[in-house]
């Protein structure tokens, strides 16, 4: 694919790369983010988004933990393992040490959790004999990361004997150390070291009391450093001993880069994994600063994207505490060409440069400042020409430097290209400019490709409204306050706003009016009509805001009231219930309390209960049948409570006290022979009290409503 390094300057990717650098751990990581490119197809960058979206998931993922592994710098080490007789150093050593170990620590992660995460585990499986590394170099070390004793028998041996003689040394040391202490001829300090050795510090008035040699005197001759004479042999015999130390490390190292000099590309894929994933985590870190997003990708030429921000403009704003404005982008195949106008200082240049930075973004491999659910495709080609790019070296003008970006484009560009021009035909005569421009633009549309074009020319504006898949679109302007939005409206073109800029620059009435009359009345025209539809336009948008404002609003309103309704009738089938139950419950009352009268009058004790009995069976059975009250379903229309429904089931003792309910009323008299519902004897009206009588059972009075009575026949 082709993007030159002028299109990365035009649209500051560089700016990016080193914003993304400063979030690497290791330097051969930073130095990568600083090269970082476009990748070779859309698969690679869906790959890339694959893994990145797998560590996102961990990192919002509070039980587990991601490992973070620098990869150092081996590369002296690798420099060192191409040299036949090389022998890596201590130090070198180590650094490959860890870096087997980081490896190690990443690879085991992606094993463990490659059902969950298999995107990391692609990116890891490659990796072989990470840990017969690690076995081999921790043969040698310890957990110090030194040479261990055990690394080889000699080596052994030596620093045994080492820490005899050490012994041997600080215990002749400490005892002359005592002697001279107590014969007052020692400073204060009483001793120091020189290349290892123990010096007694001894006041070079004494000098001559102390057996031994003499190192050197402080600079006023003061003081003496006096190595003691009990210890010249064992000292040399130390230092002897250290560099037989060091012949046999080296001897080791030797041995140990031979066997690692067949591991140096196992060496090398292991530093570029972890110098990915320092990468990869450097992305995250970068683009949550800009709230970036992975987004859709499609590989159908179809680019839709929602809210998308300049990422340094968004930044940038931040820390001047100012907001930034988001812009929609829908283009496709037939919508290709994209024409903005409007006022210089509009917002037109930032909106080309968001369109070709976040494209480069997002064919780099790195999150995008848009809503996730836009949508972005691939380009094989994107170039730009942006802004005054005058070369004195070449001495090339703005007007040669333009043409010869016309020529490469003419010569690069297919159908999956993308071009991004500011200031289209400018540089030049007006019309003379306006007509190769417009030449120009006619060959681009012939070559199928994308392209983003900021203009003034009229002309470009009325040759994009007559091309199929071309559409104007221009920057909002508040006409009142004279003043940018920095806003994107795509249907029409827009009105340079040339002398109303000029007027809330300063410049005078007097002046616009010539200016004016400069102009043919045909262009004033038609840049009032465009004028005007962009006013017209506003308000329409205004309206329409409001309008949905209002529609949202009614929503949550009646929202608010179908809730409310659905609460009112589940109080209302609550209550409903409530009646029901406390009126079964006088009812039960009332037939319990008969009962209880029926006994006193003429029944024993043994019948009441068999009354009781069968009454509560009638009871039971009545519950078990009654039929639940309707349930308010989710369309909220309101539903015909129904009374419980009762199948009744009753025994034949009772058959008659049902049958008795049913008779007609009388006509009610004093004197006249009655049945009392649930008692066997009949009775006889002593008085009347409006709906209730007073009926003689046998020697007792009972009070009764007239309805449930019956008239005795004969």
């Amino acid at each position: 694919m082709l993007i030159d390094e002028q299109t990365i300057k035009d649209l500051e990717f560089d700016v990016i790369r080193s914003r993304l650098a400063e979030q690497c751990k290791s330097e051969k990581a930073k130095i990568n983010a600083s090269r970082i490119k476009p990748f070779s197809s859309l698969e690679n960058v869906r790959k890339e988004f694959d893994v990145l979206h797998e560590i996102q998931t961990i990192y919002k993922d509070e039980e587990i933990s991601f490992p973070h592994s620098s990869s150092g710098d081996i590369d002296h080490a690798l420099k060192v393992l191409r040299v036949e007789n090389g022998v890596l150093t201590l130090e070198e050593l180590i650094r490959v040490f860890k870096l087997c170990l980081g490896t190690d620590t990443l690879v085991k992660f992606a094993k463990k959790n490659k059902g969950k995460y298999p995107k990391i585990w692609e990116s890891c499986e490659h990796i072989n004999r990470v840990q017969d590394i690690i076995k081999l170099v921790r043969s040698v070390l310890n957990k110090h990361l030194e040479i261990d004793d055990k690394a080889s028998s000699e080596l052994d041996a030596i620093r045994k004997q080492l820490k005899s003689v050490k012994i041997e040394i600080d215990k002749n040391f400490n005892r002359v150390l005592r002697q001279y202490k107590k014969e007052d001829i020692l400073d204060a300090t009483e001793e120091t070291f020189l290349d290892n050795r123990r010096l007694l510090v001894v006041v070079s008035a004494h000098k001559r009391k102390v057996q031994g040699k003499v190192h050197g005197v402080s600079g006023k001759g003061n003081f003496s450093y006096v190595e003691p004479g009990v210890n010249l042999n064992l000292n040399k015999q130390f230092d002897k001993l250290i560099i037989e130390e060091a012949n046999e490390i080296f001897k080791i190292l030797r041995e140990i880069t031979l066997l690692l000099r067949l591991e140096k590309s196992n060496l090398k894929a292991f530093e570029r994994l972890l110098i990915r994933f320092d990468l990869f985590n450097a992305k995250i870190q970068f683009s949550d600063s800009y709230k970036g997003s992975i987004p859709k990708m499609n590989n159908e030429l179809n680019m839709y994207w929602e809210e998308a921000f300049h990422p340094i403009l968004l930044l940038k704003n931040r820390e001047i505490d100012e907001s930034t404005v988001a812009q929609n982008f829908h283009l496709q195949k037939n919508q290709r060409f994209l024409v903005i106008s409007g006022p210089n200082a509009g917002g037109k240049s930032i909106t080309l440069k968001t369109v070709g930075l976040l494209q480069l973004m997002f064919q780099s491999g790195l999150p995008v400042p848009v809503k996730a659910i836009s949508e972005f495709c691939w380009f094989d080609t994107v170039l730009s020409d942006i802004g005054d790019n005058q070369s004195i070296e070449n001495q090339l003008s703005t007007y040669s430097y333009r043409l010869s970006r016309m020529k490469l484009f003419l010569d690069e560009i297919n159908e999956r290209s993308l071009v991004l021009m500011d200031e289209f035909g400018s540089g030049s005569d007006p019309e003379l400019g306006g007509a190769l421009a417009e030449v120009f633009y006619e060959e681009l549309y012939e070559r199928n490709c994308f392209a983003v074009i900021n203009t003034h020319y009229t002309n470009i504006k009325i040759l994009t409204s007559k091309k199929k898949e071309a559409v104007n679109a221009f920057m909002l302007f508040d006409t009142k306050k004279l003043k940018p939005l920095y806003r994107l409206s795509i249907g029409q073109p827009g009105s340079s706003f040339t002398f109303e800029v000029a007027r809330l620059n300063g410049i005078s009435d007097d002046l616009i009016k010539r200016a004016q009359n400069k102009v043919s009345d045909l262009k004033i025209n038609l840049d009032n009509l465009s004028l005007s539809l962009q006013k017209e336009k506003s308000k329409f948008n205004k309206a329409n805001k409001l309008q949905n404002k209002a529609t949202q609003e009614s929503r949550k309103l009646i929202e608010q009231y179908d809730n409310k309704l659905k609460d009112l009738y589940e109080k209302s089938n609550q209550q409903h219930r409530h009646f029901e139950q406390q009126s079964k419950f006088l009812k039960v009352g009332k037939r319990i309390f008969d009962l209880i009268k029926r006994h006193r009058l003429d029944e024993t004790n043994k019948e009441l209960n068999e009354a009781v009995k069968k009454f509560v069976a009638i009871e039971k059975k009545r519950a078990l049948q009654v039929k639940q009250a309707p349930v308010l379903d989710g369309k909220l229309k309101a539903p015909k409570i129904q009374k419980p429904v009762v199948k009744e089931i009753l025994p034949k003792d009772f058959e008659e006290e049902e049958k008795v309910k049913s008779v007609q009323p009388m006509n009610v008299k004093v004197g006249l022979r009655v049945r009392i519902p649930g008692y066997t004897k009949t009775g006889v009206i002593q008085s009347i009290r409006g709906s209730h009588v007073e009926v003689l059972v046998g020697n007792f009075i009972v009070t009764i409503k007239i309805a449930d009575l019956s008239e005795v026949e004969g």
